[in-house]
């Protein structure tokens, strides 16, 4: 209980910028005196200040309080693997959204002492950060990554790792989520979204949201696209998938399929084959197989890196509005 007042707390100040504790107490549906003895902690510990005296609704003159978003900062961090090629994308943001800093790392083999060392080098640089949140190209469970684009990442709880060298809460999640989350919160919260991966010389990959909600499945498979039944074998999928011709009828399937299962209000494209994909009539060729009055709007986006930090971010913030 006491851990949902503060989340309350937090997202109330974070919403409002400067609000007094009457004015809490009645955002919240908490008494005076839950938001007094939570707010003297918060301040307590740096995360929020109390202001000067300004005239409140009533007349008297009330103490104010503000978080202190400038002192409080997320780190938000990918490893990407494309065209044969592993790099390190971060931006560092405070809990208001207002950028600190970004960077791309290229030419990097991804593995834990690589990732471990270039977070402690930001870390190094910005202090305040208080909250870590990683994209994996891959399957996540509980921090651990179960399988991925990276092999020297599989089987470690990337989440457990970061936190014990570095002293700072870390979440760790699936590229596409954060990206359906992403795209979501940039376009009006869209619930029923499906983001499908088509990268150049890589497998397919999807995310979803289903009423909001992340798709993971029972064993966190739900997009893992690579395990589609193409008729061919696996180990084709990299030539399949290394343009657009090759790939446009094995993507169309698994435009089909999405539309048939899951029935979204918006299907996203991104990935190296995106631009390509936008040219080849996917809306004439699904009103013509599906035959259905309202279809699915198809959005092509050749650079989905706005969305995926979006994600990230709002994963990162969700952590951090939990903490005690």
């Amino acid at each position: 209980m006491a851990n949902d007042s503060i989340q309350k707390i937090r997202q109330i100040l974070l919403k409002n910028g400067s609000i007094t504790k009457p004015e809490l107490a009645k955002a919240t549906n908490l008494t005076v005196a839950t938001c007094g003895y939570i707010l003297n902690g918060l301040v307590k510990n740096g995360e929020v200040i109390a202001e000067d005296f300004r005239t409140s609704s009533g007349g008297r003159p009330a103490m104010s309080y503000r978080y202190r978003s400038e002192k409080f900062r997320i780190l938000c961090l990918y490893a990407l693997f494309e065209s044969g090629a592993e790099s390190i994308h971060y931006r560092i943001t405070d809990v208001m959204g207002d950028l600190h800093g970004k960077g791309e790392l290229k030419g990097k083999h991804i593995d834990l002492r690589t990732l471990l060392q270039n977070i402690q080098k930001i870390l190094k640089h910005s202090p305040e950060i208080r909250i870590i949140s990683i994209g994996i190209q891959g399957g996540v469970s509980q921090g651990t990554v179960e399988f991925s684009d990276f092999p020297d990442l599989n089987g470690i709880n990337l989440s457990r790792e970061i936190e014990e060298k570095t002293g700072i809460p870390t979440v760790i999640e699936n590229d596409m989520n954060a990206i359906a989350l992403g795209y979501s919160q940039k376009n009006a919260n869209e619930k029923n979204v499906a983001i499908l991966f088509t990268p150049k010389g890589n497998p397919p990959a999807g995310g979803f949201l289903v009423e909001g909600n992340i798709l993971r499945g029972n064993a966190n498979l739900a997009g893992e696209l690579s395990y589609f039944p193409f008729p061919f074998a696996r180990n084709k999928q990299l030539e399949i998938f290394s343009n657009a011709k090759n790939a446009i009828p094995y993507i169309l399937q698994i435009l089909f399929a999405t539309v048939v299962f899951l029935d979204p209000a918006v299907i996203v494209f991104t990935g190296g084959l995106a631009e390509e994909l936008s040219q080849a009539n996917f809306e004439v060729q699904m009103r013509n197989h599906l035959r259905r009055p309202q279809l699915p709007r198809l959005f092509f986006i050749t650079d989905s890196s706005e969305e995926y930090f979006l994600g990230l971010t709002k994963i990162a913030t969700e952590k951090f509005l939990q903490i005690e």
